[in-house]
């Protein structure tokens, strides 16, 4: 089974305490992961300025 992000095919499977699994090569978990870091960011930001809620 390819990566469902980018077609390769080095890939790990990732378990949530949830139960859910997901699998993707480290190169797009790596990416996923840096932008949701990125939106974190930008939410922290937004929350000290005032601009979000």
């Amino acid at each position: 089974m390819a990566c469902p992000m980018c077609g390769g095919t080095g890939r790990v499977l990732v378990r949530y305490p949830g139960g859910e699994e997901w699998m993707a090569c480290l190169e797009c978990l790596e990416r996923e992961a840096e932008e949701a870091w990125e939106d974190e960011d930008e939410v922290e930001r937004l929350l000290e300025s005032g601009e979000l809620f």
